[in-house]
């Protein structure tokens, strides 16, 4: 009876959707262009140290050009620009060689900027600049063309005011990377990098944004019996109506008899709970000895929990278990961590040869002494009578440098020392290196005595 009645209300359901016309509108963006013109607030940025740094005074010029926008998406374009720039530089810097200290570049400036718009009101661009010398000018008579690159690259990034009208502001900051100084005869380090905010008006002449209405005819009329979980059984024949499912099973789901969310359609294993990855069952135990093969490190070799499922090897026969063994193949002792102890002689040795180790004379010098070659020899022939050892050489110095250069001058110590040995047929890989510059210093630095003893190599073999 309940069926019957489910039919007549599911034969009785219409839903009817009479003909009407859709207003669709579009918006579409064009490829577009224009002229530009700018004002150019341009000076110098000096890369040097605080004391030689040179101050330049920001002078305005002037830019104009031409643009082409092509749009990628509707918030996103590619915008090349092409312009006549006029940069003006001064400082009241009197010190002499300076690249100009008053007067004008002129550039054909090429920036190739990336657009982001966020809405009708704003846009955002970013993207790198290219810079052409075109002609210099120096009030003091100083400086000509070819004291200059000819060539600038720089950043830009800044912000755009209605990018999408027909005038629009904008705004810009370009960084630039390059060193316009191009003098062959100057020994200065200084680096004459060029910044420049710009601010000028973008006029569009053509292209743009199209605003397109269209209008669409929509004429539906469905007739169906209802449904009302969907799953395409109708409620007359659906065993489990509100619930999706198959055909296979009267419109009710595929059962999962051991409930572990997979159906047994797919379970290998349908009465015993498992995982997907083995189809349903559950996760394998290979060697039987209680842990499973995902967190079994050794599925097929029985082994205790604490181990991680793998048996205890000692394959070098000391005591020290393989996996706490560092030198598993060699017999040791724990106290050293299931290697050797390296003889004594061996170790008094490295001792006398890194006392003979020396440097030319500077706070700075890095080239080994003659004497230091004879003591390198020694340690040489230590390592090819003993193969099994790796050396381990340490830089260190006094407190005459500041951190930073102390620690590249042990850097660079260590490093002449190991070059010295390979060069002596040693392999690299034999080698262990560290500069540690003046923070393990082992006597006072306020004596000369104190500091020699600080300039030191101290040289080790390690397993």
């Amino acid at each position: 009876m309940k069926r019957v009645i489910l039919l007549l209300m599911s034969c009785a359901l219409f839903v009817t959707m009479h003909a009407q016309n859709e207003k669709v509108t579009k918006v579409k963006y064009s490829m577009s262009g224009g002229l530009l013109g700018a004002v150019n607030l341009s000076e110098f940025r000096t890369d040097n140290d605080a004391n030689t740094r040179v101050d330049y005074n920001s002078r305005a010029g002037w830019a104009f050009g031409g643009w082409l926008n092509f749009p990628v998406t509707s918030g996103f374009s590619i915008e090349p620009q092409l312009m006549y720039s006029s940069l003006r530089f001064h400082t009241n810097n009197t010190n002499t060689g300076l690249l100009l200290y008053d007067g004008k570049l002129r550039y054909i400036s090429v920036p190739v900027l990336l657009k982001f718009s966020a809405g009708e009101a704003i846009g955002i661009t970013v993207g790198p600049q290219i810079d052409f010398l075109a002609s210099s000018e120096d009030n003091n008579n100083v400086a000509v063309n070819d004291d200059f690159k000819k060539t600038s690259l720089g950043l830009s990034a800044g912000l755009e005011l209605f990018p999408h009208k027909a005038v629009s502001l904008f705004g810009r900051y370009v960084f630039g990377l390059s060193n316009a100084d191009d003098r062959t005869n100057h020994s200065a380090t200084m680096d004459y990098k060029i910044q420049n905010l710009q601010f000028g008006l973008k006029f569009r002449l053509f292209g743009g944004k199209k605003t397109e209405t269209a209008y669409k005819a929509t004429e539906t009329t469905v007739v169906k019996p209802l449904d009302t979980d969907g799953d395409g059984i109708t409620d007359d024949v659906d065993k489990c109506p509100t619930v999706a499912g198959l055909p296979k099973y009267n419109g009710c789901p595929i059962p999962d008899t051991d409930g572990d969310g997979i159906n047994d359609e797919l379970d290998k294993c349908p009465t015993v709970a498992g995982t997907a990855k083995y189809d349903g069952c559950p996760i394998p135990d290979s060697d039987g000895d209680g842990i499973n093969d995902e967190e079994d490190k050794c599925p097929n070799q029985a082994g205790p929990k604490e181990r991680m499922g793998c048996p205890v090897t000692d394959k070098d026969n000391d005591g020290v278990n393989d996996d706490e063994d560092k030198c598993p193949d060699i017999a040791g002792t724990a106290a050293n961590n299931g290697c050797p102890d390296v003889p004594a002689n061996v170790t008094k040795s490295l001792g006398m040869a890194a006392d003979d180790i020396h440097f030319g004379t500077g706070v700075n010098n890095t080239k080994l002494t003659a004497k230091s070659n004879a003591a390198l020899d020694k340690v040489v022939a230590m390592l090819n009578e003993n193969p099994n050892l790796k050396l381990r050489i340490e830089g260190h110095t006094d407190n005459s440098l500041d951190e930073t250069k102390s620690m590249k001058l042990t850097e660079d110590r260590v490093a002449g020392v190991k070059a010295y040995i390979v060069s002596k047929g040693i392999s690299e890989d034999r080698i262990i290196t560290e500069g540690f510059g003046g923070t393990q210093p082992v006597a006072d630095n306020k004596t000369a005595a104190g500091r020699a003893k600080n300039n030191r190599i101290e040289l080790r073999m390690v397993y």
